[in-house]
């Protein structure tokens, strides 16, 4: 299924970030910010139908970014979903507590990692 949903993929890692477009590319419309001060600048300047959160990053990690990405919507809010290489069940708490809606754990897998984003965006409230 083809959507012209719109992603913001969040990731410090240049190749992290590639193959992400990689697995994304022709389904989605997708945007990358390499920090969390730049997923907050994206974040103002757009409307994003899921946001792609990498959990460890210089500067301002994925939970920090997370927390004040909430406390900037305004009626709309945007599903995050944290990425990471370990998902602990402190890890998935912590992530759940600051505001994510879902996890991907590495190595993604680009069929799967499309099919559970189409999944949630049809089936989900926030549509």
């Amino acid at each position: 299924m083809i959507s012209k949903r719109r992603i913001l993929v969040v990731d410090d890692n240049a190749g992290n970030r590639l193959l992400l477009q990689y697995n994304l590319e022709g389904y989605f419309e997708i945007d990358f910010a390499s920090s969390g001060f730049s997923a907050i600048d994206k974040y103002k300047n757009h409307r994003y139908d899921l946001i792609l959160m990498d959990i460890h990053m210089p500067e301002m990690d994925g939970i920090e970014t997370t927390k004040q990405i909430r406390q900037m919507e305004n009626g709309h809010r945007t599903p995050i979903f944290a990425v990471t290489s370990n998902m602990f069940r402190e890890q998935k708490k912590k992530c759940l507590d600051a505001g994510m809606d879902d996890y991907i754990v590495k190595p993604i897998h680009a069929k799967a990692l499309v099919e559970h984003i189409n999944h949630f965006l049809n089936t989900s409230l926030y549509n």
